[in-house]
C-alpha cells in the first residue's frame, strides 16, 4: 500500500514539474526580453536555417571536389542476340560470304580511370569550392547579423509604441479632469454646452489613437513571432525594459572605416569574389593544357571476336595503361574564354573598390544621423518645456474664463505632440546608434 502511495506522489510531481516547466515556457513567451528574442531568432528563424542549408552545401561541394582525384570505376554488362556475319570480300555488287556466328553475345567488364594531370585544374577547382564554402560562411554571419538588428528594431518599435500608448492614456485621464472642470463651468453658466462637447470629442480622438496604437502593438508582436518562428497560437508579448544603452561615439571617422572594414561582411565577400574570379581565370587557363590519365579494364566476353571468323568460346582480355588527351581546338577557342576571364577579374576587382566606397559612406551617413538624433533630442526638449508651460497657462486662464475652449485643445494638442515627438526621437536616436554598430560590424 506504502509503494503504491510512493508511487502516485512521484507521479504528481512529474505532472506538476510538467505542467510548471509549460507554464515557464508560456510566461518567457508572455513576457519576452530582447535578449531571449534574439537567441530564439539565431536558433529558429528560417532565413538563418536557409542561409546554414547554403553553407552546407558548399561544404559538400568541397567534398564533392576532392572526389574528383579519385579514379573513376564503372562496371558493364550486355546481352545481345547476333545476326550471321556476312563479309563482302569482292564489293557490295557481288554476293557476300556468309559465315556462321555464335546466337548470343554478353561480357562483364571493369574499368578505372585515375586523373594524373589536367594542367592544376583539380587542385584549382578545390580551392575554388573552398573559397566558395568561406563566402557562405561570411553570409551566414551576416545574415545573422541582419536577424538581431531585425529583432532589435522590431522591439525599439515596440517600446515606442508603448510609450505613446502611456502617454495616451495618461492625456486621456486629463482629458476627463478638463471634461469635469467644463461641466462645472457650464452649470455655473460660465461657459456653453458647445465646450463641453469639444471636450468629450478630444477624449473620443485620443481614445481612437490609443485603439490604433493597440492594433499596431498587435501587429507588431505578430511580426516579432513570425521572425522566431513561434507557433501561430502562442501568445506572445514584448517585454520592452532595459533597451537603452550609452549611445556615445565609439571613435573618429577614420577609425571606424577601418573597423568597418575589419568586421563588416561586406567587403570581405567582395574580396572572395575577386578571389574566385581569379581562379576561375586560371581555370579557363588550363583548357589548353593536356590531360593526362591512367587507367585499365578487365572482363569476360562472348564470343570470342578477336578470330576471325568469331569464334564461340568466352574469352577474358585486359590492359592498363596511360592515355593523354591534347585540346588542339582550344587552342584559338580558349583566346576569347581567357578575355571574358579577365573582364570578370577585373569587375570583381572594382566591386571590391565600390564596396569600400559604399561602406566608408555607409558609416559617414549612419554617424551624421546618429548626430542629428541627438541635436533634435535637445530641440525637442525645449519644445516640451514650452508646450507645457504654454498648456498650463491656457489651462489656467479657461478655468478662470480668459481664453476659449479652442485655445485649450490647440495647446493641448500642441502639448501631446511635443512629448509624442521626444518619445519617438529618444527611440530613434537608440535605433541609430545600433545601425551604427550594424554598419561598422560589432552587432
Amino acid at each position: 500500500m506504502k509503494s503504491n502511495l510512493v508511487k502516485y506522489a512521484l507521479l504528481i510531481c512529474f505532472l506538476l514539474a510538467g505542467f510548471a516547466g509549460i507554464s515557464q515556457q508560456a510566461a518567457d513567451y508572455q513576457d519576452l526580453k530582447l535578449s531571449d528574442a534574439i537567441n530564439l531568432a539565431l536558433e529558429q528563424n528560417k532565413k538563418l536555417k536557409i542561409q546554414t542549408v547554403k553553407h552546407s552545401i558548399a561544404a559538400l561541394d568541397v567534398a564533392d571536389a576532392k572526389n574528383d582525384r579519385l579514379p573513376d570505376v564503372e562496371f558493364h554488362t550486355s546481352y545481345a542476340i547476333l545476326s550471321n556475319l556476312n563479309q563482302f570480300e569482292n564489293g557490295l555488287t557481288h554476293k557476300a560470304t556468309s559465315y556462321e556466328v555464335p546466337r548470343e553475345q554478353y561480357d562483364f567488364t571493369l574499368k578505372a580511370e585515375m586523373p594524373i594531370y589536367e594542367g592544376g585544374k583539380l587542385k584549382l577547382e578545390d580551392e575554388q569550392a573552398n573559397v566558395a564554402l568561406e563566402v557562405e560562411g561570411l553570409k551566414s554571419r551576416q545574415e545573422e547579423r541582419k536577424v538581431k538588428l531585425e529583432v532589435i528594431t522590431d522591439y525599439l518599435q515596440a517600446l515606442n509604441l508603448h510609450r505613446q500608448q502611456k502617454l495616451i492614456f495618461d492625456k486621456m485621464h486629463e482629458d476627463s479632469a478638463v471634461i469635469r472642470q467644463s461641466e462645472t463651468l457650464k452649470k455655473n453658466g460660465a461657459v456653453t454646452y458647445n465646450d463641453v462637447l469639444r471636450t468629450k470629442l478630444q477624449l473620443s480622438k485620443h481614445r481612437m489613437t490609443a485603439s490604433e496604437l493597440e492594433q499596431e502593438i498587435a501587429i507588431l508582436e505578430h511580426k516579432v513571432k513570425t521572425l522566431l518562428a513561434i507557433d501561430e497560437e502562442v501568445d506572445l508579448h514584448i517585454n520592452t525594459d532595459s533597451l537603452f544603452t550609452e549611445t556615445t561615439l565609439i571613435a573618429g571617422m577614420d577609425q571606424m572605416v577601418t573597423e568597418a572594414y575589419n568586421n563588416n561582411e561586406t567587403v570581405a565577400i567582395a574580396k572572395k569574389n575577386a578571389e574566385s574570379s581569379e581562379i576561375a581565370k586560371k581555370i579557363t587557363k588550363t583548357n589548353v593544357l593536356p590531360r593526362i590519365t591512367a587507367g585499365g579494364e578487365y572482363g569476360y566476353s562472348y564470343p570470342n571476336f578477336m578470330f576471325f571468323p568469331p569464334e564461340e568460346y568466352l574469352y577474358r582480355f585486359g590492359k592498363v595503361g596511360v592515355n593523354l588527351t591534347m585540346p588542339l581546338s582550344g587552342l584559338f577557342k580558349n583566346k576569347v574564354k581567357v578575355k571574358k576571364a579577365n573582364q570578370n577579374v577585373y569587375m570583381a576587382q572594382l566591386q571590391v573598390e565600390d564596396q569600400k566606397d559604399q561602406l566608408r559612406h555607409d558609416v559617414y551617413a549612419a554617424e551624421k544621423r546618429l548626430v542629428e538624433a541627438d541635436k533634435k533630442i535637445g530641440i525637442a526638449k525645449e519644445a516640451i518645456d514650452q508646450a507645457k508651460e504654454n498648456y498650463r497657462i491656457v489651462r489656467l486662464k479657461y478655468a478662470n474664463q480668459l481664453s476659449l475652449i479652442t485655445e485649450l485643445m490647440d495647446a493641448d494638442n500642441a502639448n501631446l505632440e511635443a512629448q509624442s515627438e521626444y518619445i519617438s526621437l529618444l527611440i530613434d536616436k537608440q535605433l541609430k546608434y545600433y545601425q551604427l554598430g550594424y554598419v561598422l560590424g560589432k552587432l
